[in-house]
C-alpha cells in the first residue's frame, strides 16, 4: 500500500475526498510499468471512499488529475476496471389505473392495487442495496385531489425536477412515498422521462440509469387529434379534453431515445398488469428498445402479471445496474480499440447488448455487460470477478 506520508498521499489529502478526482492505475505502456494511484475514485461518488490502490507514484512523484467525473483520456496500456456505483432514478406511474388490480379490476382493496404491489416489490428489492446505489424517484402525474382528477389538464400536470433526488440511503424514502398519495390522473410518461433525464444530466454522475414502471400506454398530449388518434381510455375519448387520452407513443419514444442516445442514460421499462390492447404492449416493447435495455427475448419490456414477476424484474434490473456496469480509467478515441476481459477471458463487444459488453458512455469510460457476460461479471459462483482490458490509442 502506498505510504500515507508520501508526496502522492499528501497531494490527495490537499485535494480532499470531496473533489472526487480520479487517476489511472496499473498502467503498462511502452514496456515500462508506471503505476498510478486513486483516492475517492469515480465509484466513490456513491460508495465509501476507497483507499489507494497498491502502487507507486509516477517517476516525478506527481499524479494525473482528471476533472471531477469528466471525460476520460486515452492512455495506452492494460487497466483494471472499477465497478461503477450507479445513480438510479425510478420514474413511477401514479395514474388512476395504478389503483386497479393486476388483472385490471377496479374497486379492489388497496392491498391489491398495482400501486401497492409495486411498493412491496421495491421494499423487497432495493433496501438491500441502499448503501451501494444512489437511488431517487420521480412520480407522475402530480398529486391530485379527488375533485381535480376529472380536469384533463390538471390530471396531466407533471412537476419539474424530481420528488426524491438520488442519494445513498434513499430506499425507505422511496418506499414510504407510496403511502403519502394515491394513484389518480393521466399518464404523462414523455414529460416525466424528459424531466427526470434533465435532472440527471444537470447533475452529471458516473453512471446513470432510469427505470420506468408504468401500467399503461402513455397519453396526456393535448396536441394530438382526437378524431384520428388511438384512444387509451376504457371510457372513450369523446367530450371535452378527450384528446388528452390519445396514445402519445411517438413523443414518448422520442423522449426515451433522447435520454438513452444523447444523454447516455439507459432506460429499463416495466409494464405492470394485464392489458387487452396488443398495440399498447407493442408500444411498451418499442419503449424498452428505445431505452437501450430491452429483454433479449419477447416481450422486450419486463411484462409483469404477478407479484413474483415484479420482484424478479426489479431484482434482475437491480443486479444489472449494481453489478454489471464498469468504468475504465482510460478510454480509446476509437470505440473498437479496446479489448475487455473477465477473469482473463476475453469478452466480445456486442452492440446488440445480448451477451457481451457495450459502451454506455465511451467518453466517460463507462461500459456494461449483458447476458452471460453480466452473470460472469457478478462472480456469483465464486470470488469477485477481475475485469480488465487493454486500450490502444490512435497515435500508438
Amino acid at each position: 500500500m502506498a505510504d500515507r506520508s508520501s508526496p502522492v498521499r499528501a497531494r490527495f489529502e490537499r485535494i480532499g475526498h470531496g473533489a472526487r478526482r480520479h487517476v489511472a492505475s496499473s498502467l503498462i505502456a511502452a514496456g515500462v510499468t508506471v503505476s498510478m494511484v486513486s483516492c475517492g475514485s469515480r465509484t466513490g461518488l456513491f460508495g465509501p471512499d476507497s483507499d489507494f490502490f497498491e502502487g507507486d507514484a509516477t517517476p516525478d512523484g506527481s499524479v494525473v488529475d482528471a476533472p471531477e467525473d469528466g471525460p476520460v483520456q486515452c492512455i495506452p496500456g492494460r487497466f483494471r476496471f472499477e465497478l461503477a456505483l450507479t445513480q438510479l432514478m425510478f420514474v413511477i406511474d401514479r395514474s388512476g389505473s395504478m389503483g386497479f388490480s393486476l388483472a385490471g379490476v377496479e374497486d379492489v382493496p388497496r392491498s391489491r392495487w398495482r400501486w401497492t404491489i409495486l411498493q412491496n416489490a421495491l421494499r423487497r428489492t432495493i433496501t438491500t442495496f441502499d448503501n451501494e446505489i444512489a437511488m431517487g424517484a420521480k412520480f407522475f402525474p402530480e398529486v391530485l385531489s379527488w375533485s381535480q382528477r376529472t380536469d384533463p389538464e390538471l390530471a396531466c400536470r407533471t412537476d419539474t425536477g424530481v420528488g426524491i433526488a438520488p442519494a445513498r440511503g434513499n430506499a425507505q424514502a422511496i418506499v414510504s412515498a407510496f403511502d403519502t398519495s394515491e394513484p389518480r390522473g393521466g399518464t404523462p410518461t414523455s414529460e416525466a422521462i424528459r424531466l427526470a433525464a434533465q435532472f440527471l444530466t444537470e447533475r452529471r454522475s458516473v453512471a446513470r440509469t432510469m427505470v420506468l414502471a408504468t401500467d399503461g400506454a402513455p397519453n396526456c398530449n393535448g396536441d394530438l387529434d382526437l378524431q384520428t388518434c388511438v384512444c387509451t381510455s376504457t371510457r372513450g375519448c369523446g367530450g371535452g379534453g378527450g384528446h388528452y387520452s390519445c396514445l402519445d407513443d411517438n413523443r414518448t419514444l422520442a423522449s426515451i431515445r433522447d435520454a438513452a442516445d444523447k444523454q447516455k442514460i439507459p432506460v429499463y421499462v416495466i409494464g405492470i398488469g394485464s392489458t387487452e390492447r396488443p398495440e399498447f404492449l407493442q408500444v411498451l416493447d418499442e419503449m424498452a428498445i428505445a431505452g437501450g435495455r430491452p429483454r433479449p427475448t419477447a416481450p422486450r419490456h419486463y411484462n409483469v402479471q404477478s407479484e413474483n414477476d415484479l420482484t424478479e424484474a426489479l431484482t434482475t434490473i437491480r443486479d444489472a445496474v449494481a453489478k454489471c456496469t464498469y468504468l475504465t480509467p482510460s478510454a480509446p478515441n476509437d470505440p473498437d480499440k479496446i479489448t475487455v476481459d473477465i477473469n482473463g477471458v476475453e469478452i466480445p463487444h456486442d452492440p446488440t447488448k445480448t451477451s457481451g459488453w457495450d459502451w454506455v458512455d465511451q467518453g466517460y469510460g463507462e461500459l456494461a455487460f449483458f447476458g452471460e457476460a453480466c452473470a460472469l461479471a457478478q462472480g456469483s459462483d465464486g470470488p469477485p470477478a477481475v475485469v480488465s482490458g487493454v486500450v490502444t490509442c490512435d497515435d500508438d
